[in-house]
């Protein structure tokens, strides 16, 4: 591919996953958020949480911005992770519209583990990959924007997976509520911390998925229920120890 098409096709994506959150503005479909926070199972975040995106299509669009501008068009750095961010873009489009019109389902869920799995890729290779003369686009917009992305898609790809489960009533598991949530958390973690160790502690995957947990944790457990006391601790316990791995890394 042309250096030229990945660009304008990066600029297309971009915008198209920016708007398609617009759409129940104008009447068509029900946004993501809402959806989620009606009638929906446990370990699925508030609502409010959903508004991470507003920040990763901000970061989308200033990223197809600086990769589109001329000086940038051989850069290394683009080149490596271009195709793969226009094709996340565009896949980001495409669960936004199924998530809007159909809610969770089989296609959805395949939808994000495809998302996640290139989400995961471009992160690592942009970790890798450095151009010196465009360092600071690297740490204050690549890496910040890849690293949501994939952070909130690992917690979002066990999500939807357990709607699926839901859906054809193969979950919770004959568990309580509670318990099933922990599993689905747990799932999520067996990829989550693997790839925290590998991008050496990378601050904003970690914020991504520990942003997503609170949403989940606030919305599932009532203060007065005990499980309540028990996954707060919890999760005191499991954002500290993150957050002293990646000092570790930092000094590193």
């Amino acid at each position: 591919m042309s250096d030229e098409r990945r660009q304008v096709l990066n600029i297309v994506t971009a915008i198209s996953q920016a708007l398609a959150p617009a759409m129940p503005a104008l009447g068509f479909g029900i946004t993501v958020g809402a959806r989620d926070g009606v009638s929906s199972p446990l370990e699925v975040p508030a609502g409010y949480a959903f508004s991470i995106w507003g920040l990763i299509f901000l970061l989308g669009l200033i990223y197809a911005v600086m990769q589109a501008l001329p000086s940038a068009r051989t850069s290394p750095l683009y080149r490596a992770i271009g195709t793969g961010t226009w094709m996340l873009f565009g896949l980001s489009t495409a669960w936004m519209l199924v998530a809007q019109f159909e809610g969770p389902n089989i296609v959805l869920a395949t939808i994000i583990v495809i998302m996640l799995v290139i989400s995961l890729r471009i992160l690592v290779v942009a970790f890798k990959t450095g151009d010196e003369t465009r360092n600071t686009v690297r740490q204050t917009v690549v890496l910040p924007l890849l690293g949501l992305y994939a952070g909130w898609l690992t917690l979002a790809t066990a999500l939807n997976v357990s709607g699926v489960l839901r859906d054809y009533a193969l979950a919770p598991f004959g568990l309580q509520e509670w318990q099933y949530v922990a599993l689905v958390l747990g799932a999520a973690a067996l990829v989550a911390v693997p790839m925290l160790l590998r991008l050496r502690g990378l601050i904003w995957y970690a914020a991504a998925a520990i942003w997503g947990l609170v949403g989940i944790i606030l919305k599932a457990y009532p203060l007065a229920a005990p499980e309540a006391y028990v996954a707060y601790v919890a999760a005191a316990i499991t954002t500290l120890l993150l957050l002293i791995v990646l000092r570790g890394f930092r000094r590193a």
